[in-house]
């Protein structure tokens, strides 16, 4: 009798409140969900990065997910296999540097971009980076989200953003997810990307020594860093890192790259690596460890990631 009246309790608990007691009368702690990033971006081979996938979503301006419906979140919703077209292959590059940097790393890839029947990418826009800033905001404690990684705009006059994106900045920053994002390629000295430009955003440009080319050189750790003429960046910048990697494709080849875009999913794999509970103590706690990068027109703060990472 003893035993049937603790079974019945037992479940009551479990139907009333999800959990079970235990003997001290201390209820069980619920699993700690491991801090993920999400991607913003174009996808990528999710056969490639298994291990580290929790979630895939899709928001497609013009054209269809999986689904057949503009907005997936699910198994196949950012898969795009095996493509070869830049645009394509760029969220796939964008996972493998933030994953090198931070292995432990959770990610999330939200695509925006469509594949038309031959292969191409479909247009898209701001729009769509802001609504993938609304399924982050939704889903931000659901999946430990730390940051966001936006490699993904273009040069507005007065940094023009879709209505309401302002608002899921300032929204995700009060709650401790960063909003990260590229400046730009565009060797503008004066402007850079929405979504970069944006207050509240952290903003990346690119250093590339130890030359300004794409000869495939791996970075050089010793070189004084030089900011990358083609970077975008204005005295409002947040860092500058280093653009010249060898980044993962999503046929499971290498292929150096360079670019702001590069140096963006650096920081991101960074700034979760040396996570200290918050923004404001993590981006304090990076500019105690910065240096000065600089070139003809700019100057700004320098991150180091350490070499052994680079490969």
């Amino acid at each position: 009798m003893k035993n049937l009246i603790k079974c019945v309790v037992t479940s009551l608990l479990i139907g009333v409140y999800g959990m079970i007691v235990a003997p001290s009368g201390v209820a069980d702690t619920p699993p700690v969900v491991a801090p993920s990033v999400a991607i913003i971006d174009s996808g990528l081979n999710t056969a490639l990065f298994a291990g580290s996938i929790v979630d895939e979503v899709c928001i497609l301006e013009y054209s269809l997910c999986p689904n057949g419906k503009n907005l997936m979140d699910g198994v196949g919703a950012a898969n795009t296999g095996v493509q070869t077209n830049m645009t394509l292959t760029h969220g796939n590059e964008m996972a493998s540097i933030i994953t090198k940097v931070n292995p432990a790393i959770k990610i999330i890839p939200i695509r925006i971009v469509g594949i038309t029947t031959a292969g191409n990418p479909y247009i898209y826009s701001n729009t769509a980076v802001k609504q993938g800033l609304d399924w982050v905001l939704a889903n931000r404690v659901k999946y430990n989200i730390q940051a966001v990684n936006v490699s993904q705009g273009k040069i507005f006059a007065g940094c023009t953003l879709p209505a309401g994106t302002q608002a899921d900045i300032d929204a995700l920053r009060a709650a401790n997810v960063a909003v990260i994002a590229a400046t730009g390629n565009d060797s503008n000295r004066t402007s850079m990307m929405s979504i970069a430009c944006a207050p509240g955003v952290i903003s990346i440009g690119a250093t590339d020594n130890p030359d300004p080319g794409s000869s495939g050189k791996s970075y050089d750790p010793t070189a004084k860093p030089y900011i990358a003429r083609y970077s975008n960046g204005n005295a409002s910048t947040s860092f500058y890192l280093n653009a010249r990697w060898y980044t993962l494709q999503p046929n499971g080849k290498q292929k150096f790259m360079v670019g702001t875009s590069n140096a963006t999913a650096a920081f991101t794999g960074w700034w979760t690596l040396n996570y200290k509970g918050s923004i404001v103590a993590t981006y304090q706690y990076l500019v105690g460890t910065a240096t000065v990068a600089s070139n003809d027109w700019l100057t700004g703060k320098y991150l180091f990631v350490p070499s052994n990472l680079l490969g």
